[in-house]
């Protein structure tokens, strides 16, 4: 496994909520659950002026791997529901999973971390909860573990649990900022505006459209997912100048397996780009040369929106 080189970086806190932006998220992102394997450290070189730059965009930029989903208990069988559950649908292209959050639980990495096996402090940790008691202890270890940041993943269709307790945007951005890491909402594809008003009014500042499309047969990804995840961007930008919220990180994700498909996701407001079904080519397991084109084309299109 080949793993990304961390830029650390300072920042300033200004008002209330704000997190602290120790790190920072590179203009690519890999989704969980490939950013488990897919880890490069190829980084492009963006020079000044690029796609509007005016000389801010400069610098080296690579990918930010997310790890997880991790839930409170171990949900085994992982290997299991890929290999009867993921199918690409030609008619569709799209991949569909029915794969429900498989993981060796938040537990297991902590001990991985805590014995110096494993590594966070590039990485985005994902997580989700199906009570309260679950996502209070999951934002309070993975905000321990000195990860780059926790995503809060809010739902999985595998799984049917869209819920969260009042209290989690702001018990979230409280431990995020204690610990130095950034905090990323991850939302529905479908019926996200309050989950986005409250999660921006306690002090959320990243947010990542969105998850998979949910079908009787699981989820949809690739393709199909990326109007919607284009129309959700659209959405939180709409309810975030409604709230006078600025200075936003936004991932778009679905569907990108181009250049031009991180161009579309600039285009329409995102300041980050993630990819995930473009990680089921084997050839990302043997070196970075499938993802270089993408990891390019992010730092020149973002680069200015990302902390350096």
């Amino acid at each position: 496994m080949v793993r990304a080189r961390v830029v650390a970086v300072r920042c300033v806190v200004v008002g209330s909520g704000t997190l602290w932006w120790m790190g920072r998220i590179e203009p690519l992102v890999i989704s969980a659950p490939f950013g488990n394997y897919v880890q490069p450290r190829w980084r492009a070189r963006v020079g000044e002026g690029q796609f509007g730059g005016g000389g801010i965009a400069r610098g080296e930029f690579g990918a930010t791997p997310t790890l997880g989903t991790f839930t409170n208990e171990r949900r085994p069988g992982r290997v299991w529901r890929i290999v009867r559950t993921v199918r690409y649908s030609p008619f569709l292209n799209a991949w569909v999973n029915k794969i429900g959050l498989r993981n060796p639980g938040i537990d297991w990495l902590a001990g991985r971390v805590k014995d110096g096996r494993a590594r966070v402090d590039h990485a985005l940790v994902s997580v989700h909860g199906f009570n309260d008691a679950e996502w209070d202890r999951l934002t309070g270890v993975a905000s321990g573990l000195g990860a780059l940041g926790v995503e809060l993943n809010m739902s999985c269709p595998n799984v049917g649990h869209v819920n969260w307790p009042e209290w989690l945007f702001e018990r979230a951005v409280s431990r995020c900022s204690s610990a130095g890491c950034v905090l990323v909402v991850k939302l529905p594809p479908v019926n996200f505006e309050v989950m986005v008003e409250r999660a921006l009014g306690a002090g959320v500042r990243a947010l990542h459209c969105c998850n998979t499309i949910p079908v009787p047969a699981g989820g949809v990804s690739g393709k199909p997912l990326k109007p919607v995840a284009i129309q959700c961007i659209g959405r939180v930008r709409e309810v975030a100048a409604r709230g006078g919220h600025a200075g936003l990180t936004i991932i778009g994700g679905g569907g990108v397996t181009t250049p031009g498909d991180i161009d579309d996701y600039a285009n329409a407001g995102a300041t980050r780009a993630a990819i995930g079904t473009k990680c089921f080519n084997p050839r990302v397991l043997l070196g970075d040369a499938v993802l270089r084109p993408l990891i390019q084309r992010a730092a020149e299109r973002f680069a200015a929106f990302t902390v350096s």
